[in-house]
C-alpha cells in the first residue's frame, strides 16, 4: 500500500502542476476546476453502471478492464497530441531571452 501510494503521489504532484500551467493565471482556478469536475463526474460517477451492463451483457468479469484499457489509451492519445509545452512561456515570463517579443495582455 506504502509504494501504491507513493506512486498515486508522483503522478498527482505531477497531474496538477501540468494542469495549471495550461491555463493563465487569471482564469486558472475555473479553468482548472469545471472541466475536471464534469469529467470526472461523467466518467467515474458512471463506471458503476458500465462495469455492471459490461459484465452482464458479456458474461466476463474482465470486461471493466477493456473499459479502464480503452480510456486509458484515449488519455494517451490526448496527452501526446493536445498537451503543449508550458517552458519556453515560463522562460518568457521570467525575463529570460527570447528571440520573438513578448506580448503583454
Amino acid at each position: 500500500m506504502l509504494l501504491l501510494g507513493l506512486l498515486i503521489a508522483v503522478f498527482d504532484g505531477a497531474l496538477s502542476a501540468m494542469m495549471a500551467e495550461q491555463f493563465p493565471a487569471r482564469i486558472r482556478s475555473g479553468a482548472m476546476a469545471i472541466p475536471y469536475n464534469l469529467v470526472v463526474s461523467a466518467f467515474g460517477g458512471t463506471v458503476p453502471y458500465v462495469a455492471t451492463w459490461m459484465v452482464a451483457s458479456t458474461g466476463s468479469k474482465l470486461a471493466p478492464s477493456f473499459y479502464v484499457m480503452f480510456l486509458a489509451a484515449v488519455t494517451l492519445v490526448v496527452a501526446i497530441t493536445a498537451i503543449r509545452e508550458t517552458a519556453p512561456r515560463r522562460t518568457r515570463a521570467a525575463g529570460g531571452r527570447d528571440p520573438e517579443p513578448t506580448r503583454q495582455p
